[in-house]
């Protein structure tokens, strides 16, 4: 399930409290978020540098990023789970990355091997209303919730990407703003001649609801 960037969440309430217009994308674009370094068991007394991103050994639904450069302990540390939470790694420092999404800044995506953004044009016919997956009427539901009633799908990789941890959704195929961030339920390792990376029929959801 997804949530917000701080940018939708400022454009939102600009445009029901404040009067002021909203556009949303006509196309959305779909980036994938890598850890850099790949799994952080793989960099057990190792140099990092500012910036380099990471996952746990065991996946726990939040990546994390190197704040202060030095040489990771012989042993994993244990990961912070709250919202920009820091842990000492040896002499490396990460921080958990969910201020990240919500500011849309720090958000690495694979670089070269025929990467590109996926996109799918926002229609009544390519995600499906809050009453039920897969429909196409206007939404009537009662949890708030859309999902992709088409695959999203990127090219081929020709290269290898790393390991995506997660997923935003910007109003641009490159640069642009970042609207929506989720991470990825189980991180997918994305190599050379692998088959084109996909988010199946509702494996994207969105939510809007207290």
């Amino acid at each position: 399930m997804s949530s917000m960037t701080n940018y939708q969440e400022n454009k939102i309430q600009d445009a029901k409290w404040r009067g002021q217009a909203i556009t949303f994308p006509a196309t959305w674009y779909f980036a994938l978020i890598i850890a850099t370094l790949g799994y952080s068991s793989a960099r057990r007394s190792q140099a990092v540098s500012l910036n380099d991103t990471i996952l746990p050994a065991t996946p726990n639904g939040h990546m994390y990023r190197c704040t202060t450069a030095g040489t990771t302990g012989a042993g994993e540390p244990t990961w912070p789970t709250a919202a920009g939470g820091t842990v000492a790694d040896g002499t490396a420092t990460w921080t958990e990355m969910t201020p990240d999404f919500e500011a849309g800044t720090n958000l690495p995506e694979p670089s070269g091997g025929g990467y590109a953004r996926a996109s799918l044009a926002a229609s009544l016919t390519n995600f499906s209303g809050t009453q039920a997956a897969g429909s196409t009427t206007a939404s009537s539901g009662t949890d708030g919730t859309i999902e992709n009633n088409v695959a999203i799908t990127y090219g081929a990789p020709s290269g290898d990407w790393g390991v995506a941890g997660g997923w935003a959704g910007y109003d641009a195929l490159s640069g642009g703003n970042a609207w929506e961030w989720a991470m990825l339920t189980t991180p997918k390792t994305i190599n050379n001649g692998d088959a084109a990376p996909s988010f199946a029929i509702s494996a994207l959801s969105s939510q809007v609801d207290n």
